[in-house]
């Protein structure tokens, strides 16, 4: 009885290193211009297309005063750029670049 509980934990330590074997293989270290182009590949670039009336919205931005940030925005600019850091350091999958989005 022994020996099956210990057969059966050996098996299950290795499911779980090949797992997470699968999941460094899908992963890349991106950094700096390579890190940009594939969060805009991810993202799609489409957001970033010129749009008619650009200029009137740049105005209209620039008329919004810098205190209205909330804190939640904060958090997610921190989040972000744990994120890349992670990305450039360790290396991150197409599924976390996408959180960029």
């Amino acid at each position: 009885m022994r020996s099956v509980l210990l057969l059966a934990l050996l098996l299950c330590t290795v499911c779980v290193a090949h797992v997470q074997m699968q999941d460094n293989k899908n992963t890349l270290r991106l950094c700096g211009r390579a890190l940009m182009r594939a969060v805009v590949y991810t993202c799609g670039g489409s957001r970033w297309r010129r749009v008619t009336g650009g200029e009137e919205t740049l105005q209209d931005g620039r008329r919004e005063p810098e205190l209205k940030r909330t804190d939640n925005d904060r958090q997610w600019r921190d989040l972000n750029q744990a994120l890349i850091t992670v990305c450039c350091q360790v290396g991150c999958r197409k599924s976390d670049l996408s959180m960029l989005c």
